[in-house]
């Protein structure tokens, strides 16, 4: 565990991003965005609204921009017709060009005060629910936006492989997150290695699907806004790392309550040895392995539903939809996580049970020891001192009988 810490932080180290270069601005042509406030919404009687989507008109809005309490009226297009209204707090944007007069358009809606509200109940209710184990997932949930704000997106747009970013972010990630959220122990390593291994299987097997499938990348509309922005972007690469990060999210969960699984039912049957405990735990992961699934495939038809809807209503076959690049990607990115799901569980499940006799076999042979000494009215001290000589333990041991300590053999 200790190797693929410093192996993370060490790739971490080499792949850390350099300085980005602001691109330099236009100066016959600048944007400035601020803070306005809808004084008036009104619909232009008799405007063109050819070309626009249904539904939608041009309006002559007048706003207050907050700063500077300048007046400014402008004529826009509103999408659905009642989009806007007076009062609403806008992020407005101002385009200045030499020679001319600014022109405005609304940029987007200031959205901080719900968003603010609802951070506010979110950590209510974790820290009311988990206590201090809820304190440290919400720290654990810092450094995570940390690591991907800080580091893998900045890393991305230095030019920097981002399937290796996401390997290595997503990593670091589940290292902090796991053992700050559940501590340090035997049940949370198991679950922590085996993320590992199956984030590693994840991470194959996009590759090689991706691939087979000739998948570009260029399906995505916010993906090619990124490639034209930062310039030079992988967007295949960017693929695979939004499925190995996506992966992430749902492994943690899964291997932890495997492994937790494991050491409950030790708990509950100290005479369980390895094969019953596998079997046991095993029963649990194929009920939380079919509810996952359907959860990844619902999450990931939650998200793409505008697109279902869009195909919906295509005369093209079913065949030819799914063959398209923008849905393939959808059911490789599904497909590709539920294997990496399924995988975890029984590699988490064996190496927890592995984990779990281990420690047990140490502490019982520590207990059978102390035991027989004090059956033999050797005191605590004589005990104490005993057992903090390795050789006089031995010795002992092999008087009594027993097996040597684990870390011994």
């Amino acid at each position: 565990m200790v190797v693929i810490g410093l192996g993370a932080l060490l790739a971490m180290a080499l792949l850390w991003p350099g300085e980005q270069e602001v691109p330099a601005a236009n100066p016959a042509q600048s944007t400035e965005v601020v803070n306005a406030t809808l004084l008036g919404v009104e619909e232009v009687e008799g405007a063109d609204n050819t070309g626009l989507t249904p539904g939608a008109v041009t309006v002559a809005v007048r706003a207050r921009i907050d700063e500077t309490g300048q007046t400014v009226e402008f004529e826009t297009t509103d999408e659905t017709g009642s989009l806007y209204r007076a009062g609403q707090r806008v992020r407005l944007a101002s385009i200045s060009q030499e020679g001319l007069p600014a022109t405005y358009f609304i940029a987007d809606f200031r959205r901080s005060g719900p968003l603010i509200v609802l951070a506010a109940l979110f950590v209510a209710a974790v820290v009311s629910f988990g206590r201090v184990q809820g304190v440290r997932a919400l720290l654990g949930l810092a450094i995570t936006f940390f690591l991907i704000v800080g580091f893998m997106i900045p890393a991305i747009l230095d030019g920097t492989d981002p399937l290796a970013v996401a390997i290595v972010g997503s990593l670091l990630i589940m290292i902090v997150t796991l053992y700050l959220s559940h501590g340090i122990s035997a049940k949370t390593t198991a679950a922590v290695v085996g993320t590992a291994l199956a984030l590693l299987v994840t991470g194959v097997l996009a590759v090689i699907f991706v691939g087979a499938a000739n998948v570009t990348g260029f399906a995505s509309e916010e993906a090619r806004q990124a490639n034209f922005q930062a310039g030079g972007l992988s967007l295949r690469g960017l693929l695979l790392a939004g499925i190995v990060i996506g992966g992430l999210g749902v492994l943690d969960d899964v291997t932890m309550t495997q492994a937790s699984a494991v050491f409950q039912l030790r708990r509950a049957n100290p005479a369980a040895r390895f094969r019953k405990l596998v079997a046991g735990a095993l029963a649990v992961g194929r009920d939380h392995v079919a509810a996952t699934v359907n959860t990844l495939f619902l999450a990931y038809a939650g998200a793409a539903l505008p697109l279902l809807i869009l195909f919906a209503g295509s005369p093209d076959s079913l065949g030819t939809v799914v063959a398209t690049e923008t849905v393939a990607v959808e059911i490789i990115r599904t497909l590709v996580g539920s294997v990496g799901l399924i995988t975890a569980v029984p590699l988490t499940t064996a190496l927890a049970a592995a984990l779990v006799l281990g420690e047990s076999s140490r502490l019982e042979g520590s207990a059978t020891i102390e035991s027989k000494l004090q059956r033999d009215s050797i005191d605590q001290n004589s005990i104490d001192v005993i057992e903090s000589d390795p050789e006089w333990e031995q010795r002992l041991r092999e008087a009594y009988r027993l097996p040597p300590r684990k870390h011994d053999e």
